[in-house]
């Protein structure tokens, strides 16, 4: 009787076929689905993780030679493998510190792109380019104890150039002759030194002249430094700061003549005309002719 009943009505079997596979559907999509989900929390990290690294950036291009304030940079949080090893953390770590290239916007605060021109920092680190004058050049000379004043020049220090010339003139016989160590000349007075060898002057950039900086004995605008290196009397070269025809004349007298550096004291500026000295001063006026008896 039953056989029959289904044989009656197929209908209702096919039901039963369809509401079975709609549920094995479910089933399987529901599983797949929980495999995803997994998949995709393990590959993402979590805000904090060990994935993420907080690294300093900059909010907006900052152009070289700027001193970073706080509203220029921000901290964010990026994945280890695009941490730079040089990048700062905090802001702490880089307000006051001056560009020396431009930063872009969004980029990481590197180290190799600031400098410390703060009083504390050490002299070594300095730029050269950070205490040049405005206007003015870092023209380097050769150097020995004797022109370094005895190895005891230091960069901040104020000094005259002295050149020393041979003589070239036409003798009596016509023929050209040269008197040795002829004449002595002060080329140029009152020249900053800006480093000897590799010690830079530790002058922050914008300081005022020693007037103007409450030192004493100053008021003809010479900077005043902030620390003292140590001599250097092995010191290769001497940096000094000069104007660019200054640089020219510098340049003219290394090449022929000897250039010694005469130190001055502490706050002397004074620039006077000196005239130039011959040999022949150094003879006595007075001298009796060894000839006449």
């Amino acid at each position: 009787m039953s056989r029959n009943a289904a044989a009656l009505n197929p209908g209702r079997g096919n039901r039963r076929f369809i509401l079975l596979a709609l549920m094995l559907g479910l089933m399987g999509a529901g599983l797949v689905y929980v495999a995803t989900s997994r998949n995709s929390t393990s590959d993402t990290p979590t805000s904090g993780g060990a994935a993420d690294s907080a690294v300093l950036v900059a909010k907006a291009d900052i152009a070289a030679r700027t001193t970073i304030t706080a509203d220029m940079v921000e901290v964010r949080l990026v994945s280890e493998d695009a941490l730079s090893a040089l990048a700062y953390s905090s802001p702490d770590q880089v307000v006051g510190l001056v560009t020396r290239f431009p930063i872009a916007a969004n980029e990481q605060v590197l180290s190799s792109k600031v400098v410390d021109l703060s009083a504390g920092a050490a002299v070594t680190d300095r730029a050269l380019s950070y205490i040049v004058p405005e206007g003015k050049r870092a023209f380097a000379i050769n150097a020995s104890e004797i022109q370094n004043v005895g190895g005891l020049l230091l960069p901040g220090d104020y000094v005259d150039v002295v050149v020393l010339y041979d003589i070239e003139f036409t003798g009596l016989t016509g023929e050209p002759e040269t008197e040795d160590a002829f004449l002595a000349h002060t080329l140029l007075q009152n020249v900053e030194v800006l480093s000897v060898s590799q010690v830079v002057a530790d002058i922050v950039p914008g300081e005022q002249p020693a007037a103007e900086s409450g030192a004493e004995p100053s008021e003809t605008g010479q900077r005043v430094r902030n620390s003292e290196a140590r001599p250097n009397p092995g010191a290769a070269t001497i940096t000094v700061a000069v104007t660019p025809e200054d640089a020219q004349l510098m340049y003219l007298a290394e090449a022929n003549g000897r250039i010694r550096l005469s130190m001055r004291a502490f706050g002397d500026a004074e620039e006077r005309p000196i005239d130039y000295t011959t040999e022949l001063e150094l003879i006595p006026e007075n001298l009796p002719n060894p000839f006449l008896r």
